[in-house]
């Protein structure tokens, strides 16, 4: 939907990390550390700055901006330790007026340029925008209310056509669950896309830096040279400037859309990317620097209002009641569990812990069950006979022990046996030197998906042609499977309380 390339490819994330170019609509400069001289600089330097490439590298930023007061600033901000700068600055060269952005990254400081439209929001309009933003982003006490405010915000603050708010699922498949829209624009609410739409590498930046402005899809670039950064004789990392060109197959996917300019703003809850507002335009559209901050300030209020709407003190307080019902009181917490008299209400409290629908304590080669399980005795096989693989399994997310998963069959064999019963699997260990462990389990959820278009239908009919993104957005419908409901932060951290009293005994 956004920034699309093959997942998991570091050859791609190189690539859009690293892409050797920029959008034309801006200069970019990097920039020595300690004295601001240019080792690096963008082609169009000769057009916005009326000074020839091989003339300004290698020249100090401090002879070619002005006023002074702003050298003065730079000066300042490089001779600290970690440099922190006031963006954006308006400064001059050759007797016309830009907006610079400095910010440090891979060993230099980038400086981009972009010129100073009339009328457009300045620094002093920051506070009165930004305080508009955040009451209103304060008002919802609903989830519901809270995605539709965040769309219609970000729409205020840009007057695109529309703005998505699209949610990530725990398999990183996105689903637009809100939108704000001009009058005539088709909807998208609702729509599942497929996670190579925002590959892995694509994920990764939009976790870094929480902005992603294309202006006009089809607009003009720029080299940028030398293509490496001459202090470390590496490809120069872009990934987080504001003018980073933009992946060929980006272009074509949202050309395929309609779309002209596009922007992005991260959304980050409890340290993972959630989800992104997703605006589009159908004419180039120009944003200040000024209008695109405020704009991820809101996105960071929605991160905040999300997380207290999703975890409010009261989901806290029956989350600890949960845990409070097993911790000392369950015979799980008894020497030898499965020689313990279990009633009713102690099997309830077990599964009720992390709300799962069964259970399985696996000791010694002995397995007791609760609830609704799967058949796992491909899974009791693969626990005799693969200890050790089995022992590492557990031990992917915790050096103690602990293993979870909404999609058994991605991540085992026979998975798919179990997938009807127990797509989702917990896994704690209640031992430290035995082969004993507690599971719960999940059944398959299936959901009933309109994609926005064929998932299927991303690289043609040529199998040798490069990757490109699929032609067709008309709604396809198909069913998600494979897939229990996830565990949340608050389920795991009990499952978590559970290991440590049982290790500790």
């Amino acid at each position: 939907m956004l920034e699309s390339l093959v997942a998991g490819s570091d050859s791609n994330y190189t690539k859009l990390r690293s892409p050797g170019r920029i959008q034309g609509f801006g200069v970019m400069l990097a920039l020595h550390p300690r004295t601001l001289r240019i080792l690096c600089a963008s082609e169009n330097v000769g057009t916005e700055f009326g000074i020839a490439h091989g003339e300004i590298v290698g020249r100090s930023l401090a002879d070619l901006v002005g006023p002074p007061a702003v050298v003065t600033e730079l000066r300042a901000a490089t001779e600290a330790e970690y440099p922190s700068f006031e963006n954006p600055l308006p400064v001059e060269i050759g007797g016309r007026r830009f907006e610079m952005v400095l910010g440090a990254h891979d060993g230099l400081i980038f400086a981009e340029l972009e010129k100073l439209a009339p009328g457009a929001p300045t620094r002093a309009d920051l506070d009165r925008l930004n305080e508009a933003a955040i009451m209103g982003m304060l008002v919802p006490d609903t989830l519901s209310a809270l995605m539709e405010t965040g769309p219609k915000a970000i729409r205020e603050a840009t007057d695109f056509d529309r703005v998505l708010l699209y949610r990530f699922d725990e398999a990183y498949r996105g689903q637009v669950v809100g939108e704000s829209l001009r009058a005539g624009v088709d909807s998208f609410m609702g729509l599942f896309f497929p996670e190579a739409d925002i590959g892995a590498p694509a994920r990764q930046l939009y976790e870094q830096n929480f902005c992603r402005y294309i202006p006009h899809i089809q607009g003009a670039t720029a080299r940028v040279l030398p293509a490496e950064n001459p202090l470390t004789g590496r490809p120069l990392d872009m990934s987080q400037t504001i003018l980073r060109g933009v992946a060929p197959c980006h272009v074509e996917y949202l050309s395929n859309m309609g779309v002209a300019a596009s922007m992005s703003f991260s959304i980050v809850s409890e340290g993972k990317l959630w989800g992104l507002f997703a605006c589009h335009h159908y004419q180039p559209a120009k944003l200040s620097y000024v209008q695109r901050l405020v704009c991820e300030q809101i996105a960071m209020m929605f991160a905040a209002k999300l997380e207290e709407l999703v975890n409010p003190a009261a989901v806290l307080e029956d989350l600890a009641q949960r845990r409070a019902a097993v911790l000392g009181r369950s015979p799980i917490c008894r020497p030898d569990p499965l020689r313990q008299a279990w009633s009713a209400a102690d099997e309830a409290a077990l599964m009720g812990m992390v709300e799962a629908d069964g259970a399985a304590i696996y000791i010694g080669g002995e397995v007791g069950q609760i609830g609704v399980c799967p058949d796992f005795s491909d899974l009791h096989a693969y626990i005799r006979d693969q200890p050790d693989a089995f022992g590492r399994l557990v031990r992917m997310y915790d050096d103690e022990g602990l293993f979870y998963t909404s999609s058994v069959a991605s991540v085992l064999p026979y998975g798919d046996k179990m997938r009807e019963k127990g797509s989702g699997m917990m896994v704690i260990p209640l031992s430290r030197t035995g082969r004993d462990y507690l599971m719960w389990f999940r059944p398959e959820l299936v959901v009933k998906a309109t994609w926005g278009g064929n998932p299927s239908d991303r690289h043609g009919t040529d199998p040798n042609a490069r990757f490109s993104p699929r032609r067709s957005f008309a709604a396809w419908k198909e069913d998600i499977r494979d897939r229990a409901s996830p565990w949340l932060p608050g389920q795991i951290a009990n499952a978590v309380a559970l290991r440590d009293f049982v290790l500790a005994q």
